[in-house]
């Protein structure tokens, strides 16, 4: 089974965010923010792999957004944000376990709630590189 060939996602705004399908293998699938051209793009990727083999295979799952955009001078900057979910094949791995330990990463980031996600005063403190 494969991904819509359109997302829509939220902003932190709470607008919309409309990812047109680009392109789709079997191990990735490239999407593009329809507000934006290849020159400046938004995209979303999803790419898997496995590393590993029998018992100690793991699979990896990786959620990618990059924005380029062009500085004062004409030169694309590109901000990146990566999630990576890494899923031993090991039945004491529960689906369970993998959606709470991403729950508390979003309420982490969401300070706790959804509706605060307009502040994310803990992500702020991550990206000055507190811990």
């Amino acid at each position: 089974m494969s991904l819509a060939s359109t997302l829509t996602l939220d902003a932190k705004d709470g607008t919309d965010v409309v990812y047109l399908k680009r392109t789709n293998d079997a191990t990735s699938s490239s999407y593009i923010d329809q507000s934006t051209n290849l020159t400046q793009p938004n995209l979303l990727s999803f790419k898997h792999s496995t590393t590993g083999k029998g018992s100690d295979a793991v699979d990896r799952h990786l959620i990618q957004i990059q924005k380029t955009v062009l500085n004062t001078s004409g030169v694309p900057r590109t901000l990146t944000a990566n999630l990576t979910i890494a899923v031993p094949r090991d039945s004491v791995i529960t689906t369970a376990m993998v959606q709470n330990a991403l729950a508390n990463i979003v309420d982490f980031v969401a300070d706790g709630a959804i509706a605060s996600i307009a502040t994310m005063a803990n992500l702020d403190s991550i990206l000055r590189g507190e811990t």
